[in-house]
């Protein structure tokens, strides 16, 4: 079983999110969302259509959560501690992601379209 507490509490910290704005956001309970973080709920009894919430609210991809490789390319990590982030830096990184993430889609429903 792969439990992604860990992930999800770096990512949320990053963004400077409490458990009670991404449970507001998301839509979740707070104690299902304590349950991720505290590794008692692995990834496979996530409802899916919860973790994709999750992830667009956390600004990142599935495979965020599953693949370190995922995580060393995201943006927002890559980013930090080049200059002073605060609320407004981490704002305008997290919609550049959201647009880097919008045009890898775009990007990929065209080539499938050739």
């Amino acid at each position: 079983m792969l439990y992604i507490g860990k992930e999800l509490q770096d990512r949320m910290d990053l963004l400077g999110l409490t458990v009670e704005e991404v449970a507001d956001k998301t839509f979740l309970e707070e104690d299902v969302i304590m349950a991720i973080i505290n590794n008692e709920m692995p990834l496979e009894d996530i409802d899916e259509f919860d973790f994709s919430l999750l992830c667009s609210v956390l600004h990142c991809q599935e495979d965020f959560f599953t693949n370190p490789e995922a995580r060393e390319k995201d943006f927002l990590s890559a980013s930090m501690n080049r200059g002073l982030d605060n609320e407004k830096s981490m704002n305008v990184k997290a919609k550049l992601q959201d647009f880097m993430n919008d045009f890898a889609f775009v990007t990929e429903i065209l080539s499938e379209v050739k």
